[in-house]
């Protein structure tokens, strides 16, 4: 599979995404995060536009219509180097992969217990690395650290405690 991102004018995202798939065929998609907020007491999960600007796109080959995709409106530019045909790379490759495999959604992230540490569970994030950097236990989230485009990103997530396969006390019942 190879991975590229283009970054577009934040208000054309879906439709840059959506005009990809139809006249390509690739898969593409802005990618999207679950959190977690409190009303009234009660848990509710909300679906919201994460990296906005940034639409991933996936193909089983080699993408060549890069002119073409880069002269959409809305699309300022494409990230990834042109001596890797634009291909994503290392960490970003990483990240691009593991959005493919959750369906371009970061939901409900799975976390162990290691010393005094809370760390995310690698088979979930695919090789992609970020760090928990805080907790508030007492609405579920995470802070999560990472880097994507040259940059140092971070985001809240909702978290879900596992213990050697099973779920512990601090479990959310979702995703």
């Amino acid at each position: 599979m190879y991975s590229y991102c283009f970054f577009c004018n934040t208000v054309k995202c879906a439709l840059v995404a959506a005009a990809i798939r139809q006249k390509f065929g690739y898969a593409a998609f802005s990618p999207k995060i679950v959190q977690r907020k409190w009303i009234k007491g009660a848990c509710h999960e909300e679906v919201r536009d994460y990296l906005p600007g940034y639409v991933f796109v996936y193909s089983e080959r080699p993408i060549t219509e890069f002119r073409e995709i880069r002269v959409m409106e809305g699309v300022l530019r494409c990230l990834g180097q042109r001596d890797d045909d634009y291909r994503l790379q290392g960490n970003d490759r990483k990240f691009a992969e593991m959005l493919y495999a959750h369906n371009g959604t970061i939901g409900i992230v799975k976390t162990y217990r290691e010393g005094d540490r809370v760390k995310l569970c690698r088979e979930m994030m695919g090789g992609f690395e970020g760090e928990i950097i805080k907790l508030d236990r007492r609405k579920g989230r995470a802070l999560l650290q990472f880097s994507f485009d040259g940059n140092c990103l971070q985001v809240w997530v909702g978290y879900e405690m596992i213990d050697d396969g099973s779920l512990v006390i601090e479990r959310s019942d979702s995703m």
